[in-house]
């Protein structure tokens, strides 16, 4: 089951908390990030090119619902920050951005992005509704807009239990700097699930099967 909730990060002495609607996910792309250098939290990047992936623990240390999550991670936030052993730069939960320094070259690509960028929604009542950026999108859904873009570099709606799917959008579309269209996740199953297969290897086995059958 997907949990949400707040995490910590410990390097050696390095502690960094967080927080997420899916913590094990989200730790995975923590872990992404440091392999390969380009987390956007220097301290920790620095304390794992030093120390490695070995000295690395991850822990969640608190499990709530989203609609509490923020004010769970506010609290953690203000008892370190501030602390030597503490690597987190941002003192508010609900801006985590706040507290990284950005070239003026990053900044107006970010605010194009924004601009050029719309976010089109589809539901099944047969409403639509779009926005011009990432965060008005955020907004309707009740998340962070770093949730929104996570949604359109998976390229699906996700699993049956996520937000989209509550919110009972059936299509999302990303118009702009690159056209992305979101469908359910088991529409990126093809060709199995269309071809009524039980299962990929069902589907593949029937192929095969085919094939053997068209050589006779």
């Amino acid at each position: 089951m997907i949990k949400s909730g707040v995490y910590k990060i410990q390097i050696a002495n390095s502690v960094y908390y967080g927080s997420s609607l899916n913590i094990y996910s989200r730790k995975q792309n923590h872990l992404n990030k440091l392999r390969s250098g380009k987390h956007r939290n220097k301290r920790l990047q620095k304390c794992f090119d030093k120390y490695g992936e070995s000295a690395m623990s991850f822990e969640v240390i608190v499990i709530c619902d989203k609609d509490s999550i923020l004010d769970e991670e506010q609290k953690i936030l203000d008892k370190n920050i501030g602390k030597d052993n503490c690597v987190n730069f941002c003192r508010n939960a609900s801006a985590p951005m706040s507290g990284l320094k950005f070239s003026d070259q990053h900044k107006k690509r970010m605010s194009d992005s924004q601009i050029r960028n719309k976010y089109v929604f589809y539901y099944k009542c047969g409403n639509v509704e779009s926005f011009n950026s990432l965060k008005l999108a955020g907004d309707k859904f009740g998340v962070r807009r770093s949730i929104v873009s996570r949604w359109f570099k998976r390229k699906n709606l996700g699993r049956t239990n996520g937000i989209l799917y509550a919110n009972n959008v059936i299509r999302a579309e990303k118009n702009g700097d690159e056209n992305i269209v979101l469908l359910p996740y088991e529409y990126k199953k093809e060709p199995w699930i269309i071809d009524n297969a039980s299962s990929k290897s069902q589907y593949y086995r029937k192929l095969k099967n085919e094939s053997k059958a068209s050589s006779r």
